[in-house]
């Protein structure tokens, strides 16, 4: 019985599972799949996880402590390693330095020129300089019937010392020069006969002796000072002294620092005589200034702040004064091309000498009034740029304005009624000083090309417009003034450098002062103005190392062979070559 109900079962659930296949294959559709455009899947497509996974690890590293150690067993090897050789760029070894060269050379008309220099290290601390120059020509220009040689000849001394707390150095300086009155003008050289002019004597001889001195501190609020005194005189009896000390001070103030500069000068002096005789000519002066000033940097500006305060005594003539002058300069950059920008103002009180004067123009007569130029303001502005990477290019354009203007003048010639006998410098072969108040206004530019240090070329050029108060021109000085320069190493053995330049025409003066038995001028003695012509010259000079130590050289000055004036009837020499030689050593 039950396996009959069992069989039962069994069949009723295969039949009702074979029904329901059957009802399953009936709906099935015949459709057909068409695929129109292939897929192409993109990483967009793709199933992103919005979320981020735990990134939790629960497993632990433990660390174990581990204990070892070498077993020294010598081992016999074999191995011998290969000796390495450095690499790398070769260098060519510097240049080597020596403390001392000399130089002699010789040339046309008489020339001679001695160079030396030599350091000697006395100890660890001391060492002593040592400097000889000298030049001189025996003359010989065409068509001058005066004597026309000239020599120049300087010795100096200087020791120095570096000490803990301070430097500190000392020395003096032996300076003799030797001219001629020889600018006679045709007017004078035909109203003399040959006897007359052997008896000038045109000779003229200058001799300065100046002991200096100064000391730098590191820490102090006197930072430095420095003391000149010297005594020069000339072959008429003229004597001058000078002492000038120069302190420098430095005082912080919380994050600035003034600095303040002392000038204190007292000169003395005197000729034996005036322009047309008579009693000496004496004079004293003493000034005393001081220059406090503040720099700063604001916003990549470079501010200069200070003034200057001058006080003068000129103690021959009891007579004081105080003088004001501005001293402000700002530069800064305009923009990012490199433009820098400069402007400001200055001025200060320019103590004349005979001796400072006889530089600028050695064949001044020694008969001068000495006195200060007051340089009341000089305002500027310009600015300094680089057109191209080896091109540079500066310009300044300036306001002047000096009381007392120290200008040279010819002499005029002296004819004496009183039986005074003239002296060489009578004829109107000398110049003297003139002062009187100047005004001007002057555009300079400078334009330098360089290539590395073996190449450079530039052209400076400037003019100046001149006023005077009295209307009296701007005596000998030039309105143009142009220069063009060069310097080319083109190996390492050979350098080749040259100057052209151009001054223009001056104003000068010319005349005559009769005197008449009481020593007095008599009237109608004229003064006339006359034109110095410009001119051109071109310098040049070659050298040619044999060795780091010996070099031979060539120079040439005047090498247009042009008859210039550099001062009214004082011809220059005409072409002009020196050869010589120079040679470095160390002791």
């Amino acid at each position: 019985m039950n396996l009959t109900i069992k069989l039962n079962l069994i069949f009723l659930v295969v039949f009702l599972i074979s029904i329901k296949a059957i009802a399953q294959r009936d709906t099935i559709n015949t459709d057909k799949l068409i695929i129109v455009k292939q897929y192409s899947p993109t990483v967009n497509d793709a199933f992103k996880i919005k979320q981020k996974p735990s990134e939790k690890d629960s497993i632990k590293q433990v660390r174990r402590e581990l204990s070892y150690s070498f077993i020294d067993v010598p081992v016999a090897s074999t191995f011998t390693p290969a000796k390495g050789t450095a690499s790398g760029v070769r260098m060519s070894p510097p240049d080597k330095l020596f403390e001392n060269y000399s130089r002699f050379g010789v040339g046309n008309f008489s020339t001679i020129l001695a160079d030396f220099y030599s350091n000697f290290d006395i100890n660890r601390d001391r060492n002593l300089d040592i400097a000889f120059n000298h030049i001189s020509s025996q003359g010989g220009i065409d068509g001058v019937v005066l004597d026309d040689d000239f020599s120049n000849t300087n010795v100096r001394l200087d020791l120095t010392s570096q000490d803990r707390y301070f430097d500190w150095n000392s020395g003096f300086d032996i300076n003799r020069r030797e001219v001629n009155y020889y600018g006679l003008g045709s007017k004078q050289v035909d109203a003399l006969i040959q006897d007359q002019l052997k008896a000038i004597d045109s000779k003229q001889t200058y001799t300065k002796l100046e002991a200096f001195g100064g000391i730098r501190f590191t820490d102090l609020v006197l930072k430095e000072a420095e003391l000149t005194v010297y005594n020069f005189t000339d072959n008429f009896s003229s004597s001058e002294q000078l002492l000038t000390i120069q302190p420098v001070l430095d005082i912080l103030l919380r994050t600035q620092k003034l600095s303040i500069k002392g000038d204190f000068k007292f000169l003395n002096g005197s000729f034996e005589e005036g322009l047309i005789g008579g009693e000496s000519l004496d004079y004293q002066q003493f000034q005393a200034g001081i220059n406090p000033f503040m720099k700063f940097n604001i916003q990549n500006v470079n501010l200069k702040l200070g003034a200057k305060a001058v006080y003068f005594n000129d103690l021959e003539n009891s007579e004081n004064k105080v003088f004001f002058y501005p001293d402000i300069k700002a530069e800064f950059s305009l923009n990012q091309e490199g433009i820098n920008v400069f402007l400001g103002a200055n001025g200060g009180l320019e103590q004349n000498t005979f001796e400072n004067l006889s530089q600028q123009n050695p064949f001044l007569s020694p008969t001068q009034l000495i006195r200060p130029s007051n340089n009341q303001y000089n305002a500027f502005v310009g600015f300094t740029t680089k057109i191209l990477e080896n091109l540079s290019l500066s310009s300044q354009v300036n306001y002047s304005s000096t009381n007392n203007f120290a200008f040279f003048i010819a002499n005029p010639e002296i004819d004496y009624a009183n039986g005074h006998s003239k002296r060489g410098f009578d004829y109107q072969n000398s110049f003297g000083v003139v002062y009187t108040d100047l005004k001007t206004f002057g555009v300079s530019a400078d334009l330098a090309y360089q290539i590395d240090s073996d190449f450079n070329v530039g052209l400076f050029g400037k003019y100046s417009d001149f006023s005077t108060d009295n209307g009296q021109p701007a005596w000998n000085l030039p309105e143009i003034e142009l220069r063009a320069y060069a310097d080319f190493d083109f190996t390492k053995n050979w350098n080749f450098s040259a100057a052209l330049f151009y001054i223009g025409e001056r104003t000068d003066a010319q005349g005559t002062i009769f005197i008449d038995s009481n020593s007095i001028p008599i009237s109608g003695g004229q003064i006339n103005t006359t034109e110095v012509e410009g001119y051109l010259d071109l310098n040049a000079s070659l050298e040619y190392k044999i060795n780091p130590r010996l070099a031979v050289f060539v120079n040439g000055n005047n090498l247009l062979n042009n008859s210039y004036n550099r001062w009214q009837n004082f011809e220059v020499q005409g072409i002009q070559v020196l050869g010589g030689l120079t040679y470095q050593f160390n002791w």
